[in-house]
């Protein structure tokens, strides 16, 4: 055996080895870049379960389906402040951890039933930090925003017109006889 196959073997079985490494990683990664704030692959779950237990798959499709937390990100990354996106990160941490603390698990690995007990929780908002309260209700107003303007929504639930619309006038027209 001479010393160059060894040294190519060698090499061989550590890219092998580094390659397998990189593939076995457990933390996900996050579907869309953001500009101003950071979230991982495991928090964009959360968003996407919670759109979903706020406008759930039914016999129609769901908000996960459309993927509103994606809209949510883009609306948040996009158009609020830089407090605010410090204030929705830090809501959306505070949420997480009252869902270990109350059900001692991750929100995306809660039953339904749990689930729904801490939007109950939230919609009370007492003893809720500020900041949760507030997460929640931009993640709520931002789902139902974009659900509603969905493609979906406006061709299948609420059928758009474009302006001019049919005229719908208010005063009955008596029939002549």
């Amino acid at each position: 055996m001479d010393r160059r196959s060894v040294i190519k073997s060698s090499l061989a079985v550590t890219a092998g080895i580094i390659l397998l490494a990189s593939c076995l990683q457990e933390k996900k990664r996050f579907t869309i870049a953001l500009k101003n704030f950071n979230i991982s692959g495991d928090q964009e779950s959360l968003l996407a379960d919670l759109s979903e237990a706020r406008i759930p798959k039914t016999s129609s499709i769901g908000a996960k389906d459309i993927s509103s937390h994606l809209f949510v990100l883009m609306m948040v990354d996009d158009c609020y402040n830089p407090d605010e996106q410090k204030k929705f990160v830090t809501g959306l941490l505070q949420f997480e951890s009252m869902a270990k603390a109350k059900f001692g698990s991750s929100f995306t690995k809660c039953t339904q039933l749990q689930k729904e007990e801490l939007l109950k929780a939230m919609e009370s908002k007492t003893g809720i930090p500020e900041e949760a309260v507030s997460f929640y209700n931009s993640m709520k107003r931002l789902t139902i925003q974009s659900f509603t303007s969905s493609q979906f929504f406006l061709t299948k639930v609420h059928l758009y017109e474009q302006v001019p619309a049919r005229f719908h006038g208010c005063v009955p027209i008596p029939k002549s006889s």
